[in-house]
């Protein structure tokens, strides 16, 4: 019955990856030849994403061999809510987010709580608080959160991005360093993203360290590179 739901998932994924590409380019086509003729943006405070990856890895992790997400996001006044949900090998992942940003003295800050949950067991649930400062070209976030298990699983999590477009790069460098009591390892990406009438597409380089968290998913030490479609609207 396993075997037999696992070739149901994948012959999914062929099936729906050309038609969700065809889709999100007709309706990216619609949508920005709309936008030229009415030139104004939408002032409604609600937006929603839809998404597709190669692999889907998060943090240096191997989560997925592909991905196919649904995101809405609500933002007013400095204040925003999401909700984010992907397909992985084993059932969805559907995570939860709020929190506040602001500008001050030329930064941009961010201060939030995320929640991460899945079905079928494919992880433990986990909820982290969240702050980030972006100043000029460079970005710094940090998470600091707790699976819901049953010993103490608490973890850290911090980023540091480079936007190297004002030397005349297009690629975002990227560093990721895992702490805590349980999780533990480095990762480190190069990636580069553009907008094709609407439509984000994206390429990412990475690769993780010996010692990476999950590391008994024998995905330590690995060179990847995933490859990203995405819509706005």
């Amino acid at each position: 019955m396993k075997g037999e739901v696992i070739k149901m998932k994948i012959k999914f994924k062929q099936l729906f990856l050309p038609l969700f590409t065809g889709i999100i380019i007709t309706a990216s086509t619609f949508f920005y030849s709309a936008d030229v003729i009415a030139d104004e943006e939408s002032s409604s405070p609600v937006s929603f994403n839809v998404g597709y990856a190669s692999e889907y890895w998060y943090r240096g992790v191997y989560q997925s061999e592909s991905s196919v997400s649904f995101g809405a996001d609500y933002e007013a006044g400095g204040f925003y809510l999401g909700t984010w949900w992907a397909d992985v090998d084993q059932g969805l992942e559907h995570d939860y987010y709020a929190g506040y940003s602001m500008s001050a003295g030329g930064a941009d800050i961010y201060f939030g709580v995320t929640g991460y949950y899945y079905t079928d067991n494919f992880d433990s649930d986990y909820e982290e608080f969240n702050v980030g400062i972006s100043f000029g070209a460079i970005s710094v976030d940090y998470a600091d959160g707790k699976y819901k298990t049953a010993t103490d699983d608490s973890y850290s999590h911090t980023t540091v991005s480079v936007d190297m477009s004002s030397m005349g790069l297009p690629i975002t460098l990227t560093y990721g360093d895992w702490g805590g009591s349980t999780l533990k390892g480095d990762w480190f990406s190069a990636s580069y993203s553009t907008n094709i009438q609407g439509v984000d597409v994206g390429l990412e380089v990475a690769k993780n360290s010996d010692d990476i968290t999950a590391a008994e998913t024998k995905r330590a030490d690995t060179s990847y590179a995933v490859f990203s479609l995405g819509y706005s609207f």
